[in-house]
């Protein structure tokens, strides 16, 4: 049996509602009907999508599987339907990924002076990305350009490194250890920590640098770098990150350097169905390179080759 987009647009709305009733309102489509539709999509999945009990309905844990990859499908066919008014368009389009880590300060004031440069003729969309979500989320937003700490591996993506940020104990100037101008793990060893989400690559890469934590350290597991620093600025704990992405706690926090040599690598990545990334695209690299650099964080031969402002000069071979 066809899975059909409307059946998935009705199991969005009822996982987003917990109502069948609403959800079939939302679509024009009678209950008797919507709940038909259900039943057809749970037949055709072959799993129970919802608990039914009292007057709400629960996503079972295959629905909560299901409404993950369901919600990210449905913005994508958006994107579909309102793909001719996107080609009549006067403006070029510029469309780019941005890993949420560094778009603050580094990523999202590039492509603000690209969009700038070029304000009567461009357009940018900006998509904000958790690496873990980017198997499913570069469908649903696709890009012409994307930026940031990307670990995962994609056959469909070229990836290029541009610089390999050094890794930081970040802690409020209030922590006695602000003093030090550099940490040895042993330094560390009995402070409360706020660490990533589990589920990170960032996380896996950073537990090298804290093998000896006991649960009772863990004051705080967040999956987001900047609201990490953001509990740090307020004295919660420590945190360990890259010095890029401690520039938004600068001001409020230390980033010290750790003596055991770890970095992360800072990449920019396109869709390998892409032949020649645009003028504007290249901009936006050479603008996050010279702000790598301006940081004192030294660039692959890759990023080097962007300095130069002559977009012809700057190949993605």
């Amino acid at each position: 049996m066809e899975m059909k987009s409307r059946a998935v647009k009705l199991f969005c709305a009822i996982a987003e509602s917990g109502s069948l009733l609403a959800a079939s309102n939302k679509l024009n489509l009678s209950s008797s009907a919507a709940s038909r539709m259900l039943s057809q999509l749970e037949d055709r999945l072959g799993v129970k999508l919802f608990e039914r009990g009292n007057k709400q309905l629960v996503l079972s844990e295959e629905g909560n599987n299901f409404y993950r990859v369901a919600h990210e499908a449905m913005k994508a066919w958006k994107v579909l339907e309102d793909y001719s008014a996107h080609q009549k368009a006067k403006r070029r389009l510029l469309r780019t990924a941005v890993m949420a880590r560094h778009c603050s300060d580094v990523t999202l004031p590039a492509i603000t002076k690209v969009l700038k440069r070029h304000e009567k003729v461009l357009k940018v969309t900006i998509d904000i990305h958790d690496s873990r979500d980017m198997y499913y989320s570069k469908y649903s937003h696709p890009f012409d350009i994307g930026f940031g700490t990307l670990l995962s591996d994609h056959d469909d993506l070229e990836k290029r490194i541009m610089a390999r940020l050094p890794m930081r104990l970040v802690v409020s100037k209030q922590n006695p250890l602000s003093e030090k101008d550099k940490v040895a793990p042993a330094d560390y060893k009995d402070e409360d920590f706020i660490l990533l989400s589990h589920d990170m690559l960032e996380r896996k890469l950073t537990d090298t640098l804290t093998p000896d934590l006991t649960e009772d350290q863990v004051v705080g597991e967040i999956s987001s770098t900047q609201v990490a620093l953001r509990m740090v600025k307020r004295n919660a704990g420590v945190h360990i990150t890259d010095l890029l992405a401690a520039i938004s706690v600068s001001d409020d926090c230390k980033a010290i350097p750790i003596d055991v040599p770890l970095t992360i690598p800072f990449s920019v990545f396109w869709p390998k169905s892409e032949k020649e990334l645009s003028d504007e695209a290249k901009e936006c690299i050479t603008e996050i390179a010279e702000s790598i650099k301006k940081v004192g964080i030294p660039l692959t031969s890759f990023g080097k080759s962007f300095l130069s402002k002559s977009p012809s000069n700057q190949a993605i071979s």
